[in-house]
């Protein structure tokens, strides 16, 4: 959780999405052409079996089957809303209801299949 709060921190200060990471030893650890912007998942862990991720021994999340994240478009709509929540809250990752509720407006506008 330590890792993915300070990702979300750096990306938000990039106000940007990043793209494919080319240069990354893991890429492509989704699909060829995936967004790495959200390498560590600011919803991490979802708990939401349709992502295709899974609960591990009951207690460790696996994201390794989930795409969503990764598409373009989803990419840069969390990105546009965490922006926007940051704007209303100066501590991003006391917000987890917030990140949740984000979450869910990409998700029904943007499906996971």
């Amino acid at each position: 959780m330590e890792l993915t709060k300070k990702h979300l921190a750096l990306v938000v200060a990039a106000g940007k999405v990043r793209g494919p990471a080319h240069d990354c030893e893991y890429y492509p650890c989704h699909f060829e052409g995936q967004d790495c912007t959200w390498c560590f998942c600011p919803f991490y862990p979802c708990g939401d079996p349709q992502t295709g991720g899974e609960w591990l021994k009951g207690r460790i999340w696996s994201c390794s089957n989930c795409n969503w994240i990764h598409r373009p478009e989803v990419a840069h709509e969390v990105l546009k809303e965490i922006l926007q929540l940051v704007k209303a809250h100066s501590d991003i990752n006391k917000s987890r209801k917030k990140l949740l509720e984000i979450y869910s407006r990409v998700k029904a506008k943007h499906p996971l299949h």
